[in-house]
């Protein structure tokens, strides 16, 4: 087991991994370096002797686990158990396992020598189907829907620029105000540092970035990429809006779907939910739940 904490410098092996072995839509080599909690947090990319990896952060007395190990699909807990058995002890006292698929915690239950916790949380991921979607938004189904897009559009100029024409400190203005009303709604931690991270490389590692302008002020932005070894699939990893206008979330959501049916993408990775008003939300757009995921933590 080789740990690589340089992440420009394997960029290269770290990728090769990523194509060869993954699969989810968190497999993505910025997407992951970027998506630290806080600020001491470090990437750290683990190469088993068999080629395979695992994608995690570590920091000061936790290590995490982000989203599947890369390998095949039936050793994923050996891989977790591995990694486990290594970096427990001394002054790291947990491995995190964040949104990983809910067949490893029930595996991990049954080993010797572990604790697991109850699981903090589980998302459910839905994949909607691009190719059937009519931008019209046609019949009984999508009238409010369709009534409240006609409406936007009346009432206010939107328009769609591409993120590298946006200063840096706008779109960090944005992700100011995001985190501000989500952290007086969620009364809980709101992890920024990712965005802020993504937006100081310049959406590296992303097929698109988009800013949203309404009535000529920047109020949000889509961004993602495709997952990898899944032809046609597109995961639209961000979305996120300032909630200076009213129905702005939809607008944004309708303008991602629109931009992956116009690239000719099939299929699209809704992003993991749990049971609240966002996977509600996702639901009327009849998607096909693809995978349950799971995070909980792992000590001695």
């Amino acid at each position: 087991m080789e740990f690589y904490e340089n992440v420009e410098a394997e960029r290269e092996r770290i990728q090769k991994c990523i194509s060869r072995f993954g699969w989810t839509s968190d497999h993505n080599l910025d997407w992951w370096t970027c998506g630290i909690i806080t600020s001491d947090g470090v990437p750290v990319f683990v190469e088993f002797d068999d080629g395979t990896g695992l994608l995690v952060h570590k920091y000061s007395d936790k290590w995490r686990v982000w989203s599947d190990p890369l390998c095949d699909k039936n050793i994923a807990v050996d891989k977790i158990r591995e990694f486990s058995e290594f970096i427990l002890g001394g002054n790291i006292r947990e491995v995190w396992c964040d949104d990983v698929s809910d067949k490893i915690y029930l595996d991990l239950k049954k080993a010797v020598g572990f604790k697991l916790s109850e699981i903090c949380y589980s998302l459910l991921w839905p994949i909607m189907d691009i190719a059937s979607y009519d931008l019209t938004l046609p019949g009984g189904h999508f009238k409010g829907m369709r009534n409240a897009k006609n409406k936007f559009y009346r009432e206010h100029k939107v328009d769609v620029v591409e993120a590298n024409q946006v200063n840096k400190k706008e779109l960090n203005r944005i992700v100011d105000d995001w985190k501000k009303l989500c952290s007086e709604s969620e009364k809980g931690d709101v992890y920024d540092l990712r965005y802020r991270f993504i937006i100081d490389k310049g959406f590296r590692g992303f097929n698109t970035a988009r800013v949203i302008f309404v009535d000529g002020k920047s109020i949000g932005f889509n961004a993602g990429y495709e997952v990898p070894n899944k032809p046609g699939q597109f995961a639209g990893v961000i979305g996120i809006h300032d909630y200076s206008v009213k129905e702005v979330g939809l607008i944004m959501y309708l303008e991602d779907i629109e931009w992956m049916k116009n690239a000719g993408y099939k299929f699209y990775d809704m992003q993991g939910s749990g049971d609240d008003g966002g996977l509600k939300f996702k639901m009327q757009f009849n998607p096909v739940v693809e995978r349950k995921t799971d995070t909980f933590s792992i000590s001695l």
